[in-house]
Order: structure tokens, then sequence, then C-alpha cells
């Protein structure tokens, strides 16, 4: 029984729709799967009639020849005939119910994790354990570090229907990790590229050109203030490098901060912002470059499929060891992963973050901004990283080699989709050999530091050592709340006051340990996580010996 898909024209790059990764990949997954999908013809699932046009559509022009089989939902289509239907989100839409209204094992449905931190896709998640969903459903993560997330937030439901309910049997579909994939040769880098790349941007060939690809957006992709950090410092000591931040901004005030931070804190480099939605830059820019990096500090990413483009182009990478970028960078040999930092699970400002997030007192790039000024990439370590790479070009030759390998083998289009067949076939097994309490946290109001513990590197904890490195004064912190989007998304983890008040007392009792500092600021308990996270996230103060390497 060959599987469908669910198709509907915002899931894939077109006219009027804004370029972002999630439309990105599904361009690449719809485009795989006619050319590595089974069957004598391609089976769809759609919301309306018009939408199964669209798709019959942009299938001729990927020149697919077999026909398509279209079930509409609106019109009640049979779609169980397909045995499994693979969803572009965690979500199954109302495809849940009308399975329902027959033979529940004749089906399989199959959503996949693109960002899970938005306030939609948390309610779509607490909404799916109220449905009737059943063992032999799925929905595919990306990464380990989103399942870990997935995971936690089905056990927060579980406990709230057990207590409410008194629940004893809770169906849950199965959360296998299946990586995204793209089209490696797609990304092959070519000496006219390079050429072509350099000549452009007014690049010389032996400036050493680390790069970057994304929307410009401080809170939703990374926060470049660690990126220019590092650089400034490697450039001081003489060697020439050109940063390219390839590509766009969906808010001028996102754009305004990229720049000034850019010529604040990293006047030696040569910067280029260069639009990454033109085609010829898309295909080419990467061959120009030497080094691929993207300070990634957000919940909102979940694998990243930019570190992946970058080593199928043969480029070395280096990446937070932060979420799915852990599954997809092989840390010494394809590139390297720099320590992050982030606030405990039982954190009290991220039950308050949640709590105001749940209850729409504060919107979702609030939020964020507020979760990400408590994550710290270490700046030193990623320096040295970085540094490394820009002194060895043997070294960039080697890793990049390995990256493209480990591309090809690994996440290539044509090494993933078998494992989309080979999980359907799981579950139509499944489906054959089918038969037909105490007051708990609120699911949807879980702190994002618990949520999501195992993205960083490690937690902060009491025996952390905590001693001053750079100064920090009134004037330095505005300059720099202007460019890390601080002023922008007016929001704060703690008064000035209070992380000044913080900074003074380290810097007399030094070295002191998270727990001391506690006992001597107790009236700042409930935000002293938050203030020396801040603090250490721009290198004002060090974390210890666990936490630098």
């Amino acid at each position: 029984m060959t599987p469908a898909i669910y198709f509907h024209p915002d899931a894939v790059e077109g006219k009027g729709a804004d370029l972002v990764g999630r439309r990105s990949a599904g361009q690449s997954f719809v485009r795989a799967f006619q050319r590595y999908g089974t069957g004598d013809q391609i089976n769809v699932v759609t919301e309306t009639a018009a939408h199964a046009d669209d798709f019959r559509a942009l299938a001729e022009d990927f020149g697919e020849t077999r026909p398509v089989n279209a079930a509409v939902l609106r019109d009640r289509h049979d779609f169980t005939k397909f045995g499994t239907v693979f969803f572009p989100s965690p979500g199954y839409l109302n495809a849940v119910w009308q399975r329902a209204r027959g033979d529940m094992r004749r089906c399989s449905l199959v959503g996949i994790t693109h960002t899970v931190s938005t306030r939609r896709i948390v309610e779509n998640l607490h909404n799916l354990m109220l449905q009737p969903v059943e063992p032999w459903d799925a929905i595919i993560c990306t990464s380990r570090a989103v399942q870990s997330v997935v995971a936690r937030q089905f056990a927060l439901e579980a406990d709230y229907i057990r207590a409410r309910f008194g629940a004893q049997v809770i169906p849950q579909p199965q959360l296998p990790i299946i990586p995204l994939g793209i089209h490696a040769a797609d990304f092959a880098p070519t000496d006219d590229g390079r050429a072509q790349m350099r000549g452009r941007f007014e690049t010389p060939d032996d400036a050493v050109v680390v790069m970057t690809m994304g929307r410009l957006t401080s809170v939703e992709k990374a926060n470049p203030v660690p990126l220019f950090m590092a650089l400034e410092r490697i450039a001081k000591g003489g060697q020439q490098v050109h940063l390219w931040m390839v590509g766009w901004s969906d808010r001028e005030g996102e754009r305004v901060l990229h720049e000034t931070g850019a010529n604040a804190l990293c006047p030696s480099v040569t910067v280029h912002f260069i639009d990454g939605r033109e085609p010829d830059v898309r295909r080419h820019i990467w061959s120009g470059a030497d080094i691929f990096t993207l300070p990634v500090d957000n919940i909102q990413e979940t694998f990243g499929l930019v570190p992946v483009e970058a080593m199928a182009a043969g480029l070395p990478v280096v990446m937070p060891d932060w979420n799915g970028f852990r599954d997809t960078v092989v840390d010494g040999l394809t590139g390297m992963l720099v320590p992050t930092i982030m606030a405990p699970p039982d954190d009290a400002t991220g039950r308050l973050l949640a709590s105001r997030f749940a209850d729409g007192s504060d919107g979702y790039l609030y939020y964020l901004s507020c979760v990400q000024q408590q994550t710290v990439l270490d700046v030193q370590a990623y320096t040295k990283a970085l540094d490394r790479l820009v002194q060895n070009k043997d070294l960039r030759k080697k890793m990049g080699a390995a990256g493209r390998a480990h591309v090809t083998r690994n996440f290539d289009w044509s090494a993933v989709i078998p494992q989309y067949m080979a999980l359907a076939d799981e579950l139509a097994r499944q489906r054959q050999s089918a038969k037909q309490i105490p007051r708990v946290q609120n699911p949807m109001e879980a702190s994002p530091f618990d949520t999501y513990r195992h993205y960083p590197s490690r937690p902060l904890t009491a025996d952390t050592v905590i001693v001053t490195a750079e100064p920090l004064d009134a004037e330095k912190l505005a300059d720099l709340d202007m460019i890390n989007g601080r002023k922008l998304y007016k929001r704060k983890v703690a008064p000035d006051s209070e992380v000044f008040e913080t900074l003074a007392l380290i810097a007399a009792h030094q070295p002191l340990t998270m727990g001391d500092l506690l006992g001597r600021l107790p009236a700042l308990a409930p935000r002293l996580n938050g203030i020396v996270l801040f603090l250490a996230k721009y290198d004002f103060v060090t974390l210890g010996p666990q936490v630098s390497k």
C-alpha cells in the first residue's frame, strides 16, 4: 500500500508566501517524496479540491509523470485506503475525527515536527491528546532534542488527563526520530560559484569568509552579538576576516539591529549583508565561503537545515551545542559544537514566562526574547573554535570533505525517504495485530527551562562558580540593549539596578558559587538565575570551569 502526503499550498514556497524554513523544507520534501517514494501513482490528501489541483501543477513542475490520486477532506473522500498519511505538522487536522467514523485500524496518521514552541503548536499537542489517536499513529521528531520536548509535553498532558478524568489508558502516537533531508547535490560547491560570489561582494581570495544563512531575527533565529564579539577578537589578531550575513528581515527593526551591531561590535571585520532570497545567491553563495556558523540561542529552532546545507556545500561548521545541531554536526569531524547553558527546569522566571505566555499577556516574540536572554553561548569557546578554523585551511578542507560525506550518507533525501517508508510498513504491521488523580501542573504552563531542559549542554546549578570578566557600566549596557533585542522588544528579566547590584557583589566576593550568591541576595532569588545568565551571555561574568571548555 503506497502512503500519501497531505498537501497545503502554504506548506511550500510559492508566490505570495514568505520564505521560511518550514516552507523550504516542505518544498524539498514534496520533491523528494516523488523522486524516492514507491508505487505506480502519487497519493495526496488535501483540504479542498483546489489544493489538489495545486498539487498536480506542482508535481508536473517537478517532472512527475505518474497519475495523482487525491482524497479531499472537505469532500469526505476515503483517505484511509492509502494506509498511511504524512502531514507537514505535528497535528492531523480533522482527519483523526474522520477516521473515527470507520475502522480505526485502516489507517495511520503521521505528523512531523518543525517549530514546537509556538502557542499554536503547543495547543495542537494539547488537543491531540484528547482526540482519538492510536498507538499506530506517529509524530516524526527531527532530533533527539525535539523528541524530548514533545515527550515532555505529552507527559504533562497525560498527568492532567489522569488527574482530571481518572483515565487508566491514554493512547499516544509514537515519537520516532527521522531527520529532515536535503537534495545534497543542489549544494555541491563549484569553482565558478566561488569566483562569482567573491567578485560580486568584493572579497579577496585570501580573505577568510565566515557565513551565516537565514532570516535576520535576533529572537526567532540567532542573536548575532556572540558572533560579532568572537570575530572582532579574531580580526584584531591580524587575520583578514569577512562576514557574509546571508538572509533577509521581515521587520525593519531587526535589520537595523544587525547592522548597528556589526558596526559597533566588529569594526575590524568586513561585513556584507546579502539577500538570501535571490535564487543565484541561494545556489552559489556557499561556494564563496570558508566557514559556516549561526549562533542560534532560541527555543524556536528544533533541527536547523542550514548547517546541513553548509556541510553539503563542503563547509566546516561551528554551531551551538543546542537542540538538533548535536544530531547533525559531528563535533571534531564535520565541525565544532560550542557549549551552551540556560536556566534550570524549576526556575521561577520560567514559570512566570510560561503563565504570561499561556494567558496571552506576552506575545510569542516577547516570550522568545525573555527565554533567549537566559540562554548562553560560551563566547570564549566560540572564539576559539572559529579562530582554529580561520587559521587552518587544511582543517577547513578536511572537515568540509567529511561534512559532505556525512550529509550524503545520512541527510540526503535518498537516505531519509526510505525511513519514512519503513515507518509506514511498521505502523501497518501494528495495525494488523491491533484489537478493536492528584492536582498536577497545567500542561500549557510548563516552564521553558523545564520543557527544553535537554537543549543546552547543562543547566546553571548552585555549584556553578562565578567570576567577573568584562567591565560593565550603564552606558555600555544601554548601548548593548540597542543591539541585543532587549530595547527593541521592551522586555527585561530584571531591572538594570539589580543587574549592577549583582555584578558589584560578585566583583567584591569572587569567586563565589551560585548558591553563595543566592544566599547573599535572597531578595533577588526569583530573578537571580536570569541576571547571572544575562551577564554571562555577554561575557561580563564567567560561569565556572565546567561550562567553558
